[in-house]
């Protein structure tokens, strides 16, 4: 029976034995049949491709493809035509950009299994993947002989772009991979939803309104606080239970905007308040920007800016793509040059997933607006949801006043125990023009009396996050005795990499944990830079992170 399997070049080892055949099989097709390589003693030829999808019939290789993102060392094709050619043919046809693009750098076959549509299958298996990671484009040199399949599979071939290889011709192609796509949704798991963002959440619908079975449960793929909100919130809205339910609040949060500027030493009328920073972010983005507009994005990030760019308003998204070698830090230089060539940038310090705190920010904010340097950006957004988790952090609410591009967002919901009331603010010099574009009475009494409470007992939030901290360093060096790979952060939360020797994929990893009572976060859309081995963790109370690692550990036990 024919079987499809994924998996990265990091994980080789683990495949060793599907790894060797395709060093085997590529030997045999690029160096015997299509003298594109010296024959050697070992005749073998190792793939440098960075993802692959190999075709199995019995656990024996029949069939492979290779793909490289543009980030791991650009196009191979990029060798073999000229600049010229590139930029006419490829660069000027792509509907993403090259951090969306992948090469397609080898689509083999044993010779023995030619004719029977495993390479139609294999392509199929690549747009599948590249359609769930986010990618836009395909780019790769095709066999002469076999222009025929990638024209049926979708590939455009520029047939007077041509190189010889040894004595093999090849020309240039590209594809767009929604239009591909197309021919091919019966058969791949195309979401036709406009909403591309998903939040967690889904212990919702295993408990309900039960709340003694919800407290059965471990709700770690949403970033809810594990503590409770400061006593003082609590005590008023226990107090004024029937006004929080009956009385309308004052209509533009007057008192809560007052206390933010008292406590964040910020001008008040640079101030809005809203129904959590979702709702700031839907009212306020779409007057900012138009269809026209040209956008920089982080990738990994919190996936509801890039929603509302690509399904509310309609305009170009660029990503600028962090790197797990790289510690998902941001390359500051290449962020600030790029960000002068776009209309707004939108940054999330510390990020979600990664959990990485920059203290760069502040810098890259004043590089762009460098006067010495021409720029077109009209705003920078910062979203800093989790920034009081952050030792010693630096808000940049306080350099509003001196920047007048600059737009800072503040959820309170996290960092202050009250996702259940949302609360976020804005501060920015473009307040004045927003405030417009706020409901009345956004904000419920309620959510009004606790914010103010939390802003006025900082010791109280700043005890709880100690304990965030000792927990989340506890739960880090858990799952790393797992096995699994767990990159640092700062936040109430941990990105993770599920155990190498795990056939576990993300995907499957989360149903089992679901199974069990274990809500955790399938982190493999929330960036073009992840894998289907990435998994979010949200830090509970110390009992629940112990009852997750139990279950964890249960879980990859029975995987071994």
């Amino acid at each position: 029976m024919v079987d499809f399997q994924f998996f990265d070049s990091s994980e080789s080892e683990k495949f060793s034995e599907i790894w060797n055949q395709i060093s085997e099989l590529r030997y045999r097709v690029y160096s015997d049949e299509l003298k594109q390589y010296e024959n050697n003693q070992q005749q073998v030829l190792v793939d440098p491709g960075k993802y692959f999808i190999t075709c199995l019939d019995n656990q024996k290789l029949i069939g492979y493809v290779s793909l490289n993102p543009h980030s791991t060392s650009g196009f191979r094709i990029s060798k073999y035509f000229s600049d010229e050619i590139m930029n006419e043919n490829i660069f000027s046809n792509l509907v993403g950009d090259v951090e969306t693009t992948y090469e397609v750098r080898a689509l083999t076959v044993d010779p023995n299994f030619r004719g029977q549509k495993i390479s139609e299958g294999l392509m199929i298996q690549v747009l599948n993947f590249l359609y769930r990671k986010g990618g836009t484009d395909i780019v790769a040199m095709g066999h002469i002989d076999v222009l025929g399949l990638y024209k049926k599979i979708g590939m455009e071939i520029f047939e007077k772009s041509s190189i010889f290889v040894g004595d093999a011709e090849f020309k240039l192609m590209h594809m767009d991979i929604s239009e591909a796509i197309k021919k091919y949704n019966h058969l791949i798991e195309v979401d036709n939803s406009d909403d591309i963002c998903y939040h967690g959440g889904a212990s919702w619908d295993t408990s309900g309104f039960d709340f003694e079975l919800r407290d059965s449960l471990i709700v770690a793929d949403v970033l809810d606080s594990p503590f409770p909100p400061c006593p003082d919130a609590l005590d008023i809205i226990r107090n004024q239970l029937e006004r929080c339910c009956q009385e309308s609040p004052p209509t533009h949060s007057e008192e809560l905007v007052n206390t933010i500027s008292n406590v964040r030493n910020v001008d008040k009328d640079d101030i809005i308040v809203s129904s959590g920073s979702s709702s700031l972010m839907f009212s306020c983005l779409p007057r900012l920007l138009d269809m026209n507009s040209k956008v920089l994005i982080l990738s990994p990030m919190y996936g509801e800016y890039e929603h509302i760019l690509k399904h509310v308003i309609g305009c170009e998204i660029t990503i600028f793509p962090l790197f797990e070698d790289q510690g998902f830090i941001i390359d500051s230089k290449d962020l600030v040059s790029i960000s002068r060539e776009h209309d707004a940038v939108i940054l999330v310090n510390p990020n979600s997933p990664t959990g990485v705190y920059s203290d760069a920010i502040k810098n890259i904010v004043l590089e762009i607006n460098d006067t010495d340097f021409s720029s077109k950006c009209k705003f920078i957004w910062v979203d800093e949801t989790y920034i009081d988790y952050v030792d010693e952090s630096e808000s940049l609410e306080g350099l509003v006043s001196d920047v007048d591009n600059l737009i800072i967002c503040k959820s309170m919901s996290k960092c202050y125990a009250l996702s259940g009331l949302r609360v976020a603010y804005i501060v920015s010099q473009k307040s004045n023009y927003l405030r417009k574009y706020i409901p009345p009475w956004s904000v419920s009494l309620p959510a009004q009396l606790a914010a103010i409470s939390a802003l006025n007992n900082p010791d109280y939030y700043q005890n709880k996050y100690r304990i965030i901290h000792f927990e989340r360093e506890k739960l880090s060096q858990g799952l790393t005795d797992i096995g699994f790979k767990v990159f640092p952060g700062v936040a109430n939360f941990l990105l993770t990499t599920l155990p190498i020797d795990s056939n576990y994929s993300s995907s499957s990893f989360i149903t089992e944990s679901r199974n069990l009572g274990l809500f955790v976060r399938d982190a493999e859309n929330m960036g073009v830079t992840l894998t289907n081995k990435s998994v979010r963790f949200a830090i509970r109370s110390s009992e629940e992170n112990n009852r997750m690692l139990s279950l964890v550990r249960k879980i990859i036990m029975k995987d071994q």
